[in-house]
């Protein structure tokens, strides 16, 4: 019986995602389509449907796995260090297929919203925003966020030549060695 969180459940979840990672590296994703997903995982429509109402459910599911995993990272903004950032770039060397289709996705997506609101969320309660000042650290991390997507991208174009500890003094010396990027 496939039953939810049993290993064959789980297994099949797993070679749903990465066939679909696989399509999305070669395919555009309005291109796919759950037959090409059924036939490159090896499973049944039904199998399909048994995990994911339709192709954006699974986007959505897999995109707020991966977003969880870099939010971690960071504690949701509280850690913002060279140590965390080399944490993430290694994170997404591994996931590396992964990444190179979500940020060649032409639109901003739903797991990359909430991240982002999350860490804003957070950034907010931790400070005064009637300030002019503090309302800057609104904008500083909306900016930090987009330049950090930008450099994992072409990063990933070059295959993560450079190593992920390389990436994070790359990073932090744009932003003036500071030890809190948002102070």
């Amino acid at each position: 019986m496939n039953i939810k969180n049993n290993q064959r459940y789980k297994m099949s979840s797993e070679k749903i995602e990465t066939a679909f990672l696989a399509l999305i590296l070669k395919h555009r994703y309005e291109d796919i389509t759950v037959s090409q997903i059924c036939e490159k995982a090896n499973i049944n429509r039904s199998t399909f449907y048994c995990h994911y109402d339709d192709i954006n459910d699974l986007i959505i599911k897999i995109e707020s796995k991966f977003a969880k995993g870099t939010a971690s990272i960071f504690n949701f903004g509280e850690r913002q260090t060279h140590e965390a950032f080399i944490e993430l770039f290694t994170f997404v060397k591994e996931n590396k297929y992964f990444y190179k289709a979500f940020l060649n996705i032409p639109y901003i997506t739903n797991a990359e919203t909430s991240t982002k609101m999350s860490v804003l969320e957070n950034i907010e309660q931790k400070s005064n925003f009637k300030s002019l000042s503090n309302i800057g650290i609104f904008y500083r991390a909306s900016f930090f966020g987009a330049g950090i997507k930008e450099m994992c991208r072409l990063w990933l174009q070059r295959d993560c030549k450079e190593p992920p500890e390389q990436m994070a003094k790359l990073l932090l010396e744009e932003y003036g060695n500071r030890k809190s990027l948002f102070k």
